[in-house]
């Protein structure tokens, strides 16, 4: 199954232009993967609304412009402000986030001490120009544009997982500890095996990415077939 680039313009651009932010600069120069980025982003947006009832603003303008490469927070770029009852995350794009082992090792951890994600919705005290840590993570997001969904997939977000959080008990995820639970049956509050209780998501095109859910699953790895 390949990526429907027309299908995921399209979705994207409606999403975002009812939010009054341009999205045709940031389309006209995205490859297939980088297009699907987006569309998730534009998915995970709303799936953040309507399950919390959040208040969504686009900072710095209304041209929705990210880098191509990863990074640490750059906030002279854009970004989302995610937002209910005075509490706010932020949702930025291509993160370096620094691992759990390295938040534990006192020294010099080379390339080994962070990982990136393509989404990461995070605490805004992280300094600008900074880089967060596995504990500032709230909503990872991996977004797999793959036309075949391989079992190393797998293990890569099996690995990142690891390094955000260490396995307990069921609690419930730091997004409902900042915005509350879901606000209908629609939405739901899962617990998560995880401390920190952040929330991991991998999205992906190819359906037979179904296949490989149950393990990681025990993890509190969300998969979620997403095909424009």
């Amino acid at each position: 199954m390949t990526l429907d680039k027309a299908k995921a313009k399209k979705s994207i651009s409606t999403f975002f232009n009812t939010h009054n932010a341009c999205m045709k600069a940031t389309l006209a120069k995205s490859t297939g993967g980088k297009i699907y980025e987006l569309y998730c982003l534009a998915r995970t947006l709303e799936w953040l609304r309507s399950t919390y009832g959040v208040s969504i603003r686009l900072a710095n303008g209304t041209v929705v412009n990210f880098k191509a490469s990863p990074g640490n927070i750059d906030r002279s770029r854009s970004y989302f402000i995610v937002a209910k009852h005075g509490r706010l995350l932020e949702l930025h794009t291509d993160i370096q986030v620094q691992t759990l082992g390295a938040s534990n090792i006192v020294g010099w951890v080379g390339r080994s001490g962070y990982h990136e994600i393509d989404l990461v919705l995070i605490d805004p005290s992280v300094p600008d120009g900074g880089m967060p840590r596995h504990s500032d993570v709230a909503l990872g997001v991996e977004c797999k544009s793959n036309a075949k969904f391989e079992k190393g997939i797998v293990k890569q977000v099996l690995g990142i997982r690891r390094e955000l959080s260490l396995l307990s008990r069921p609690t419930p995820s730091e997004l409902d500890r900042a915005f509350g639970p879901a606000l209908h049956s629609g939405g739901y509050s899962p617990l998560v095996k995880a401390d920190p209780a952040s929330l991991y998501w991998l999205t992906y095109i190819d359906q037979s990415g179904d296949e490989y859910t149950g393990s990681p699953g025990f993890f509190s790895i969300e998969f979620k077939h997403w095909q424009p």
